[in-house]
């Protein structure tokens, strides 16, 4: 209890938060980079954050802390594609959502629901951010994650407390959250681009082997089957049939769990090899000096997985337009700042001339300074503390 003049003031503690989600860093994905942002930022203000996850890799330790955050991974028994079997998950999250004051699963993640059940029996708050949810297309092993986790994460979605979605773009096409709108809050994702050095810049520039005669367009992401990338790499011909380009890909593309799409993209690598470069995944501090050597990111995926694409704002933050599908929410970052053209879902001819118009286009530095403002990391931690705190 505090004093403040004569009055009697109740001090009030911050929360102490569980982060949950399949796999944790140092595994690359959107989910990953965004969780890992939202934790390191709650323990700057003073949060205790323990995360819980999967230990999909036997070299990771079973715990550690990193800049303050708590990591506890858990045995994988089983995979299917994405999907985990974690037969010591149950007896892990009783042990750890009893320390925790509000429980935040990031969806999607089968074991949610175990997580949920243990939350409301200890009487615990229960947050859901959902990034995206399974649907029944796509390669067999996405269709049977999709079915048999439905149920699963409908158990969770029904007894969250709160439900955080990035847009309500999304939102209205979800198959979940359209179901439950009284309990959604929309908070555009946290946008880190971190200031590199010039000798990185340059550094990265000559990995690409960027000229004054070709345009650089970059891609960042995993090569997997929904992001789209056989049709931009049919766009690429087309493309360099009116402006010299080159295509920079950037993100996993040999070990990408559950997906072999690198295998069956390797004809149309061969095809335009003097055209395309495999970068390999880069450390999220030096996505920035990639995309200052970029002229244009794309973003061309096909199915509902790609939610937002952090990506986006990321290089519209640095200067640098886009190309995105019209998906719902991924086409958001373009209709808010203006700075690139959405694309037809699919069609690498459509893809080609949005690629091409953009290129062609000057856009002026007010476009990255409304980037700026809207992507704003302050008031997507003040958001979550709002909603964590509430």
């Amino acid at each position: 209890m505090l004093m403040e003049k004569g009055k009697i003031k109740e001090k009030k503690e911050k929360p102490r938060v569980l982060v949950s989600l399949t796999y944790f860093s140092p595994n690359v994905s959107g989910v990953t980079i965004y969780a890992d942002i939202l934790a390191r930022e709650l323990v700057k203000r003073g949060y205790e954050v323990g995360v819980i996850c999967s230990q999909n890799k036997k070299d990771l330790p079973k715990q550690e802390t990193i800049e303050g955050v708590k990591i506890f991974r858990v045995r994988v028994n089983f995979a299917l594609g994405k999907g985990v079997l974690m037969l010591g998950f149950p007896k892990e999250a009783w042990k750890q959502v009893k320390m925790a004051d509000v429980v935040n699963c990031q969806l999607p993640q089968i074991e949610s629901f175990v997580l949920a059940f243990w939350a409301k029996i200890l009487k615990k708050k229960l947050v859901i951010t959902h990034h995206c949810e399974f649907g029944i297309d796509g390669p067999w092993t996405n269709i049977v994650t999709g079915i048999l986790s439905y149920p699963f994460h409908l158990i969770s979605y029904l007894l969250a407390d709160r439900i955080v979605s990035y847009t309500e773009d999304y939102a209205k096409h979800s198959i979940f959250l359209r179901h439950f709108k009284k309990k959604t809050v929309f908070v555009l994702p946290p946008v880190l681009v971190e200031k590199t050095a010039k000798e990185k810049e340059v550094e990265i520039g000559e990995k690409i082997g960027r000229d004054k005669d070709s345009k650089i367009i970059g891609y960042v992401g995993r090569v997997a089957w929904e992001k789209g990338l056989n049709f931009l790499l049919e766009a690429l011909e087309k493309v360099n049939q009116k402006i010299p380009a080159k295509l920079v890909l950037v993100g996993p593309y040999e070990e990408v769990l559950g997906d072999n799409s690198y295998q069956k993209l390797k004809p149309l690598l061969e095809k335009q090899k003097d055209k395309v470069k495999l970068l390999g995944p880069l450390p999220h501090k030096e996505i920035g000096a990639f995309l200052k050597n970029c002229d244009l990111l794309v973003l061309p995926s096909t199915n509902n997985l790609e939610t937002f694409g952090i990506v986006q704002a990321e290089a519209m933050i640095m200067g640098v337009p886009v190309v995105a599908s019209n998906l719902p929410g991924v086409r958001v970052p373009l209709q808010l700042t203006g700075m690139g053209e959405i694309a037809k879902v699919g069609d690498s001819n459509d893809l080609a001339e949005k690629i091409v118009k953009v290129l062609k286009t000057s856009y002026s530095p007010l476009f990255s300074k409304k980037a700026r403002s809207i992507f704003c990391l302050e008031r997507f931690v003040e958001n979550y503390e709002e909603i964590l705190r509430s």
